[in-house]
């Protein structure tokens, strides 16, 4: 389903559960994101080839039914946007997986958690420089 409006950044939501599919993609509409959410990799990269440019982030399962995983999805997303991480949820969340300006990797199941990190991607604060103290205060 495709819901695009341009005035809203778009995420790409490759999950095959349509369950937490639906959940995921209602509550990113409410979140202020236009949603494309497909079931497989395949529908996925065939998207990411044709409106890779309009896709403004990618929101997939490591692992997918049939022949392409987010791994494979994520290469694509970084030809049309090589500056901007993947969000991925692998199959068992670990603690000790670092995310990088890559990838950031989400626990399976935690759908704030997606709206969470995609929010603050796309609204980064501004660095903050602290002022020195001055020499002469005591």
């Amino acid at each position: 389903m495709l819901y695009a409006s341009r005035s809203k950044a778009t995420v790409l939501i490759v999950e095959d559960d349509a369950l937490f599919r639906e959940l995921l993609t209602q509550l990113l509409l409410t979140g202020g994101f236009d949603v494309i959410a497909l079931p497989t990799g395949e529908q996925a990269l065939l998207a990411l080839c044709r409106h890779g440019d309009q896709i403004d982030w990618l929101v997939s399962k490591i692992r997918l039914p049939g022949l392409l995983c987010g791994w494979v999805l994520a290469d694509e997303y970084r030809e049309h946007h090589p500056d901007r991480p993947v969000v991925l949820i692998p199959p068992h969340f670990e603690p000790a997986e670092m995310s990088s300006d890559r990838v950031v990797f989400v626990p399976p199941g935690a759908p704030m958690r997606v709206l969470e990190v995609l929010q603050a991607l796309k609204n980064p604060e501004p660095t903050r420089v602290l002022p020195l103290p001055e020499a002469g205060a005591a």
